[in-house]
């Protein structure tokens, strides 16, 4: 009786055993399959991020944002005026003596530098220029400027600077003078000359123009002639 119980036992725990070593590969093989799994949507996961947070990037690379900045610029401010220089220097100048006192006026005082040009030029040579500007006295002419003086309305100072011909201003000046509305504007002649005087033109010019204030005039020798000068009628410091 005792043999028989014995064998009944045997085949019970041999199953058992199976039992719970198909259940423990079942367990194993879930666990296996899980982790396996894990990684790959982890992967996927960050690489979409790094996708998304690339293409992020690229958008704000690529966005126009300078256009808005020159759009703001270029926009006019509402009521605001162009403003312009109210200091020139303007000259006539024939063999470049009066062009170099001009432009180291020009250094010290600022503004704006304009060389009156002739229509019809004069001859190169001092001498060769004399006959002509004569003729140009005897018939009061009037030689055509072939350039313009944009916005003169807004110079209050104006330095004019010439050689001195046949004692006085090139007749010229004298078709600037009658081209331009000088009311109310400062005038600073200046000439220079191979030995006449200054005078007498500053009495032209002061009859061409008699609503302009029209300062005492420099007969130039030496540049350091120019900013005592200045300094004298309060316009240099």
């Amino acid at each position: 009786m005792r043999i028989q119980a014995k064998k009944v036992r045997l085949p019970f725990i041999f199953s058992l055993c199976l039992c719970l070593m198909f259940a423990l590969s079942a367990c194993g093989k879930t666990t296996d399959d899980t982790s396996a799994l894990a990684p790959t949507q982890n992967t996927q996961s960050t690489g979409n991020v790094t996708e998304q947070s690339a293409t992020s990037n690229k958008e704000k690379i690529d966005e126009p944002v300078s256009e808005n900045v020159e759009a703001t610029e270029a926009s006019p401010v509402s009521g605001e005026m162009e403003e312009y220089n109210n200091v020139l220097v303007v000259y006539f100048s024939h063999t470049g003596t009066t062009k170099g006192v001009s432009e180291y006026l020009h250094e010290l005082v600022g503004g704006d530098l304009i060389e009156i040009e002739p229509v019809n030029p004069y001859p190169e040579g001092y001498s060769d220029a004399l006959d002509p500007a004569k003729q140009e006295q005897r018939d009061n002419a009037r030689p055509e400027i072939a350039n313009e003086i944009e916005h003169f309305d807004s110079y209050e100072v104006i330095y004019l600077g010439y050689p001195i011909w046949w004692g006085t201003t090139p007749m010229i000046i004298n078709t600037l003078l009658e081209s331009y509305d000088f009311s109310g504007k400062t005038v600073v002649p200046y000439a220079t000359s191979g030995g006449t005087g200054i005078g007498q033109s500053i009495s032209d010019i002061k009859s061409e123009i008699p609503d302009a204030d029209v300062k005492d005039g420099l007969l130039v020798k030496s540049n350091d002639d120019i900013i005592p000068w200045l300094q004298g009628m309060g316009l240099y410091e």
